[in-house]
C-alpha cells in the first residue's frame, strides 16, 4: 500500500503520513512513553496482523 492510499484510508494527506513516518521520535509519542516510566509502568506496544 503507497503512503497515499494509506492517508485516503484514514482520511488525511500522504504528506502527512510521510511525515509521520520519517519523524525522529517515531509514530509513538515520547514524551507519552517517558510519562508513563516515570509513573512506574512498563510501555509495549505490540503490531498484529489481522487475518483477511
Amino acid at each position: 500500500m503507497t503512503q497515499a492510499q494509506l492517508a485516503e484510508k484514514v482520511g488525511t494527506t500522504g504528506s502527512y503520513v510521510n511525515r509521520i513516518i520519517k519523524k525522529k521520535d517515531g509514530v509513538i509519542n515520547k514524551t507519552f512513553v517517558q510519562m508513563a516510566e516515570a509513573l512506574g509502568y512498563d510501555v509495549e506496544i505490540v503490531y498484529r496482523g489481522r487475518e483477511q
